[in-house]
């Protein structure tokens, strides 16, 4: 393997071996190149400089009841529940539509339409299963309220 080879092949390595991520044989040959390779020991500086810049950063601080107020807004709220039942109705539209279309193509016999049926209804079966479930986990839950 060329130098320059070997070079690319460690620059690939060099994030993890920053961050104790290697294994023991990729961090030993890591180190037996950074020692005899001035290039890729200062890419590993390079890391390391921004390593620190990232960690010396900090994320500014949102008390939680301003989360909580963004989250509950009634005009959010309002465009959330509009924004789902226009999904909600675009999609049964699509799917009226894709069955009609499908259960009256003449060129699909009817064991493939029976099959296909059977599937497609068991998979909205269960959707709905599940989505009752949670709705009424959502209504009955008594830690609903409560603030971690």
């Amino acid at each position: 393997m060329s130098h320059l080879n070997k070079c690319e092949h460690i620059a690939e390595l060099l994030s993890g071996y920053a961050d104790n991520e290697l294994t023991q044989q990729q961090s030993q040959l890591v180190q037996v190149h950074i020692e005899n390779c001035e290039s890729c020991k200062q890419a590993l500086a390079n890391i390391n400089i921004l390593k620190q810049a990232v960690k010396g950063t900090a994320m500014p601080e949102i008390e939680q009841d301003k989360i909580d107020a963004m989250l509950n807004d009634p005009k959010s709220k309002t465009l959330q529940i509009i924004g789902f039942s226009a999904m909600i109705i675009g999609v049964c539209i699509a799917l009226a539509f894709a069955t009609f279309t499908f259960m009256t193509n003449p060129s699909i016999g009817l064991g493939e339409k029976l099959v296909n049926s059977l599937i497609w209804g068991g998979l909205v079966g269960v959707f709905i299963s599940v989505l009752r479930q949670q709705l009424i986990a959502r209504k009955t839950d008594k830690y609903k309220g409560v603030k971690l």
